[in-house]
């Protein structure tokens, strides 16, 4: 093997390399990465194996060229770190294609670090933590052996990379409990054209029906009082006021400071912890309606609570709610010309609305007029047909099909028309209950949208009409409504194995989820109470206790690892060969007939040949491979093993 060069075993962890550092970005790449990377380590294999010579200068830069126009159409309206990563995962795929020497590998593996690293930028499960921890031992593993002259076996490579790396594991230990958490120095933001980001500031017939196709998780919910049903989980998030005619949106957020409200009766709070995904937006979704919250939140007088930065990052918030509220304002005539305006269109509904309410006169009996048409003739269903111009009166009057979007639009709309004050409200609705930890599970299939009306002496008054066309979407798990519509989960149709439909599946999700919600709950609680845990382990917190938390454990681990290795260097510098040689005599010492100093193993085994005369011709060929292996240029690990079982065949015949 030439300087510098690869061995041939060398070579193959390069390539188990890229594909392990790989596979956890194909869910969040271009589809036509991962092809990349699969032709370049195909190729590079296929010269390996002998059967290809490595492509010529073109083939190169034809990748080089298809690479970089598949970036730009890929994040044309910008990328942030995912284009970041796509660079990098692009650029080591196609190093692959031409990995020779030592110097090509360093490259990526160097690369493969950062990549591994960054996906921690996407999930931080806890089966990604184990698979991340995996994919830095292969990765080590192959630089080890890039740095050797020899190829050694599979579980030799391992453990030595093992044994190299568990000094690593108590210092990440303490550098996990003592460093502060900072913020980040510059600002990575997520590509936010491929970022499931649920809920928007806008909502048309059909945007929330999308939300249905993506089992993402959006929060996690654990109470600490008594469970609310499950028909009362109403998880608010954005309120919409204002309609042009198809779509709902909020331009202006009303910039007040709820007015004050008093609960109703003997109405109980309901304490819990709320976990959130990054979502790229401001909106805190809360359970109606939030009486606690935590500082840096701003509660408006829609009931709506916001952030005052995007949420880039999970975040854990604790919350106080109660179900109903009765307004102080509420005998009062507020100013709705916001909760009253239409635009023009949609004719036939406006007939259709001053008829029903000439024939009730009454806010109650005209929702109750709305309530029955609903009921007479309407379904509820994923894959509703298109509507016109004239959303409102082709829902009501032509199609009468609809998801939760089409029902709400259309009833706040013949709100307004009669004069009835009415907002449409996003959020989630239901969750499904996790009774290994305990917590409710809020999926981005869970998205839903109601109405909000403002009544006399009531105030503002929600409601749902999904409810009455489908009332078991809110009285039971959103997965158990959908489940038998083809669409539901239709981008991610490996969630469906694992829901209600199979049992064993599910089961084993369920423990997963539970896993992954206590580490989650575990990280991001040491997060916020790290300061607290260092007073106990420390005593006292200072400066000098702090830096000799890090001194210490530091120079224990490094002492000992240097120790190792000064030992290592004086008792293990015996060759591999000589080791099976030095085994056999041990084995005869206790015959005394072990090996004299500075005797040669042929005189070795022929001296023991003549005491033990049933062993001759085994110890001849042991004494043979011994001279061929001993001082042949290329070591075999192969023939270490062969040498290995003579020993073995001389010392139990």
């Amino acid at each position: 093997m030439k300087v510098g060069q690869l061995s041939r075993q060398a070579l193959l962890w390069q390539l188990l390399s890229v594909v392990v550092v790989t596979l956890p970005h194909v869910f969040h790449l271009p589809w036509w990465v991962p092809v990349l990377v699969t032709i370049t380590v195909g190729w590079r294999f296929m010269v390996y194996s002998g059967r290809w010579s490595f492509p010529p200068w073109w083939i190169k830069a034809f990748f080089v060229l298809v690479a970089g126009l598949g970036v730009l159409v890929s994040y044309k309206t910008g990328g942030g770190i995912s284009a970041t990563v796509t660079l990098l995962i692009v650029g080591f795929g196609l190093k692959v294609i031409e990995l020779i020497q030592r110097r090509d590998s360093y490259v990526i593996l160097y690369v493969a670090y950062l990549v591994a690293a960054s996906q921690f930028l996407f999930t931080q499960s806890i089966l990604m933590a184990i698979y991340i921890i995996f994919t830095l031992l292969i990765v080590t593993t192959a630089l080890l052996n890039a740095n050797l002259n020899r190829d050694i076996n599979f579980i030799s490579s391992v453990k030595r990379t093992f044994l190299m790396c568990l000094p690593a594991f108590p210092l990440m230990i303490i550098l996990f409990i003592g460093m502060p958490r900072l913020g980040p120095i510059w600002e990575v933001g997520l590509d936010k054209s491929m970022a499931k980001t649920g809920l928007s500031d806008s909502m048309s017939p059909g945007d929330i029906t999308k939300l249905t196709r993506s089992s993402d998780v959006a929060f996690r919910v654990s109470f600490e009082s008594a469970l609310p049903p499950q028909k009362e989980l109403y998880w608010r998030a954005i309120v919409l006021n204002d309609f042009d005619g198809r779509r709902w949106s909020s331009e202006k957020i009303v910039d007040e400071k709820l007015n004050t409200s008093r609960p109703l009766g003997d109405n109980e709070p309901w304490d819990y912890e709320l976990i959130l995904e990054p979502t790229q937006q401001k909106y805190i979704p809360a359970l109606e309606y939030v009486t606690a919250w935590k500082s840096g939140l701003t509660r408006y007088a829609d009931f709506t609570l916001r952030s005052q930065s995007l949420q880039t990052m999970r975040q854990q918030y604790k919350f106080s709610s109660q179900a109903l509220y009765v307004d102080a304002d509420k005998h009062l005539k507020g100013n709705f010309q916001r909760e009253l305006a239409l635009p023009q269109g949609n004719d036939e509904a406006r007939v259709l609305a001053h008829r029903w309410w000439k024939e009730s006169g009454t806010p109650t009996g005209y929702i109750a007029k709305i309530q029955h048409y609903y009921n007479q003739s309407f379904s509820y269903s994923l894959t509703p047909p298109g509507l016109g111009e004239n959303s409102v009166s082709d829902f009501l009057l032509k199609t009468k099909v609809g998801f939760c979007g089409h029902f709400s639009s259309a009833t706040a709309f013949l709100l307004r028309e009669v004069g009835i004050p009415a907002r449409v409200v996003t959020g989630y609705q239901g969750g499904e209950w996790n009774p290994l930890q305990k917590y409710y599970l809020i999926r981005q299939y869970d998205a839903h949208a109601w109405v909000e009306a403002w009544l006399p002496n009531r105030g503002w008054v929600r409601i749902d009409p999904t409810a009455w066309v489908a009332p078991e979407r809110v009285e039971s798990p959103a997965e158990d409504a959908f489940f038998q519509d083809e669409s539901f989960l239709q981008d991610s149709p490996l969630s469906r194995w694992g829901l209600s439909g199979n049992g064993l599946l599910a089961g084993f999700r369920m423990r997963l989820e539970a896993m992954n919600y206590g580490w989650h709950r575990w990280v991001l609680n040491y997060h916020h109470q790290q300061k607290g845990f260092l007073e106990q382990v420390l005593g006292a917190f200072s400066p000098i206790r702090m830096a000799l938390f890090f001194v210490i454990p530091f120079s224990i681990v490094i002492g000992i690892t240097v120790l190792m290795m000064l030992r290592n260097r004086f008792v293990n510098n015996v060759h591999p060969h000589d080791k099976q040689i030095n085994r056999l005599s041990a084995y005869f010492e206790r015959y005394q007939l072990g090996r004299n100093k500075g005797e040669a193993v042929s005189d070795y085994c022929q001296r023991l040949a003549i005491e033990k005369p049933e062993r001759k011709h085994r110890l001849a060929d042991l004494s043979a491979l011994f001279e061929r292996m001993r001082y042949a240029e290329d070591e075999s690990t192969k023939d270490l093993s062969l040498l290995k079982h003579y020993v073995d065949l001389c010392l139990h015949q």
